[in-house]
């Protein structure tokens, strides 16, 4: 493998445990790609059945997304803490397997709670930053993963507000070049030749219910098609690999 500054690592994932989801990990083994699946126990929508979950974590990784897929970030630190050993614990007896990356429902968090998913066993946590091809970073002795792409149709100010949020110069010049070009294959395929080219982290994730209702299957079936072509190029990982490149 190259050296870190200029290797290319490619992953996904994908939230929620849809049973739409399976359709998902159907096109990632098509094209030999890797992906992690974050899914909560107790959910307001129809979820993949148990037996579903375990036949995913046999040919992709399976990561937690708290018990009840409630935003923790005003949530008190032992409700908290409780909904993070919980989740863990639920997907590895589940699956037979260690779970030790963790996505916050929403994307939303505070900064004091990332000691908690470490005292709960976590080692990695994916965010929702927008637009980066950065590698992980170290915060608190774990792992913040970012993200490059979304299958989704956000405008571009949507991924200025995000990048406003998160105090990136870098993500929001890159917003910045977004006005007039909102189409996301064409967002994922531009960053994805700049990260083969100059090294770092393209991460594609999504929810596959918005893929279904935005009708974005063969846009991300191209996408994929496009890392897959690539793939003598790149890394592929999965979201903990990728957050063990900060540890």
């Amino acid at each position: 493998m190259t050296g870190k500054h200029s290797a290319c690592l490619v992953t996904t994932s994908w939230d929620d445990g849809y049973p739409l989801d399976l359709h998902i990990a159907d096109l990632l083994a098509k094209y030999g790609l890797t992906g992690t699946f974050y899914i909560a126990r107790n959910t307001s929508w129809p979820a993949m059945a148990a037996e579903d979950i375990r036949e995913l974590s046999s040919r992709f990784e399976v990561g937690s997304h708290a018990l009840d897929h409630n935003p923790l970030d005003r949530a008190p630190q032992d409700e908290t803490l409780g909904q993070l050993s919980g989740s863990r614990q639920w997907i590895e007896d589940l699956t037979g397997k260690p779970c030790r990356v963790f996505c916050f429902p929403g994307g939303k968090y505070r900064r004091e709670q990332l000691s908690l998913l470490k005292r709960a066993g976590y080692l990695s946590a994916r965010t929702v930053e927008f637009l980066s091809t950065d590698w992980p970073r170290r915060v608190e002795g774990l792992a913040l993963i970012p993200t490059t792409v979304q299958a989704f149709p956000h405008s571009p100010v949507a991924y200025a507000k995000n990048a406003l949020k998160r105090w990136s110069l870098v993500n929001l010049f890159r917003a910045r070049a977004l006005f007039g070009r909102c189409d996301w294959w064409e967002l994922g395929a531009k960053l994805l030749e700049r990260t083969l080219r100059e090294g770092g982290a393209f991460h594609l994730w999504g929810h596959s219910f918005e893929i279904e209702q935005e009708h974005q299957w063969g846009r991300l079936e191209e996408l994929l098609a496009l890392i897959a072509a690539n793939k003598d190029r790149v890394t592929l990982v999965t979201n903990s690999e990728l957050g063990s490149y900060a540890l």
